[in-house]
């Protein structure tokens, strides 16, 4: 073989090992956020920002749609190189206040945007005669005045633990 043909040999050669390398297919980031939603998950951004954690939001989709049970307020749809999704139930949306809606926009950006898990755990709260949920990534809503009357708490604590999925 001569040096011309060894040349050629190598060159197809890594050609051909490059083609076959596993390469992570990346999807294009992806925004909509339902009108309904955009001022919680501007104000998501404002406090991760105030937290110390800033960050952007840019592929997100948050909108009304069924959820799994009647009962579920929202849920985060999410897998490696997709989209994340947030579906909310119109019907119990609708019967909510302003703080009972960012705890649940907060939750599910939570799961989608944080990759947090659920958190079991409670504390005790209102001069230690209540025991509420620890954490906003509590499994279930935290009621709007709870989460009003803790709301520093739970931010701090949204931003700085690192269960992740």
């Amino acid at each position: 073989m001569n040096q011309a043909q060894a040349f050629v040999f190598c060159a197809l050669l890594g050609v051909s090992a490059s083609a076959c390398a596993p390469k992570e297919k990346q999807h294009d980031a992806f925004l909509q956020v339902d009108a309904p939603f955009q001022d919680f998950v501007h104000n998501f951004e404002q406090v991760s920002a105030q937290e110390g954690q800033p960050l952007e939001i840019n592929d997100l989709v948050v909108q009304f749609g069924s959820t799994p049970s009647l009962n579920e307020t929202g849920v985060c749809e999410w897998a490696d190189n997709e989209t994340p999704r947030i579906t909310v139930n119109q019907r119990i949306w609708n019967t909510l206040n302003d703080y009972d809606k960012q705890e649940v926009i907060f939750h599910e950006l939570g799961h989608c945007i944080l990759k947090r898990i659920h958190q079991n755990t409670e504390m005790m709260a209102y001069n230690g005669t209540v025991q509420v949920a620890e954490s906003i990534m509590y499994p279930y809503r935290i009621s709007g005045t709870i989460y009003r009357d803790n709301i520093v708490h739970y931010h701090d604590e949204l931003f700085s633990k690192h269960d992740q999925f």
